[in-house]
């Protein structure tokens, strides 16, 4: 009987976790317990991006300017794809040699300590 219910629970715990019509009813109750999910899938997503974004440039594209970054991962990737575990958009920061894609982490305030950035990458030359 225990195991059985494992199963239900497990079951149940998915179902939340991966149908976002779910995710976004339960999430109220149920971020708390899923923050650390959220925070290895957004941390993954931000290097991915970081990925795809150097694989863009490098096919000849330019890198997109940071106002337009959410508009550049929707149009390669869709629109659900261009915003994080907490619904908010990733972002791109760009230095004088560098670049960066983040995401605002759990508190959705971008430039506060929980943010999710990746490792900065060499800026193309122009």
């Amino acid at each position: 009987m225990t195991s059985k219910l494992f199963w239900i629970l497990l079951l149940v715990v998915a179902a939340v976790v991966l149908v976002k019509p779910l995710r976004d009813r339960a999430s109220g109750y149920m971020e708390p317990a899923l923050n650390p999910v959220y925070e290895w899938n957004t941390r993954n997503r931000v290097h991915d991006l970081q990925r795809l974004t150097a694989q863009e440039i490098s096919a000849g594209g330019e890198l997109p300017r940071p106002r337009d970054f959410h508009a550049f991962v929707s149009k390669l990737e869709g629109g659900e794809s261009a915003v994080d575990s907490w619904g908010q958009p990733y972002f791109l920061t760009v230095s004088r040699r560098t670049y960066q894609v983040g995401s605002s982490g759990r508190d959705r305030v971008r430039g506060t300590a929980d943010d999710i950035v990746s490792e900065p990458a060499p800026r193309p030359r122009t």
